[in-house]
């Protein structure tokens, strides 16, 4: 009989999930406050839709990052498989992800 996952990675994930969800909603923040007129017109709508696209996708992953976060089981909340702390990403910042160098 299987087993399912194991409750504390499951609350890891989520604890990782809940902090993608913050950075996300962050990300979508910044970008919005950089909505800038550019006073051409053709310009400003080239801008004006691939700032749209961005932030959709944003929020796309937010919202799959939600639905993630439902499926998952209950679990320990706060820890990892090693019975530590979960590790919290912080919420803003290039680079400041796990990975997120360039």
């Amino acid at each position: 009989m299987p087993l399912g996952p194991d409750p504390q990675r499951a609350a890891a994930a989520r604890a990782r999930l809940d902090a993608l969800r913050d950075v996300v909603a962050a990300a979508e923040d910044d970008l919005l406050a950089c909505l800038v007129v550019t006073g051409e017109p053709g310009a400003q709508r080239v801008l004006d839709d691939w700032l749209d696209q961005a932030v959709d996708t944003l929020r796309a992953v937010g919202e799959a990052a939600d639905k993630v976060t439902a499926a998952l089981p209950a679990g320990a909340p706060g820890s990892t498989a090693d019975g530590a702390a979960a590790p919290s990403a912080p919420v803003s910042g290039r680079g400041s992800w796990p990975g997120a160098e360039r």
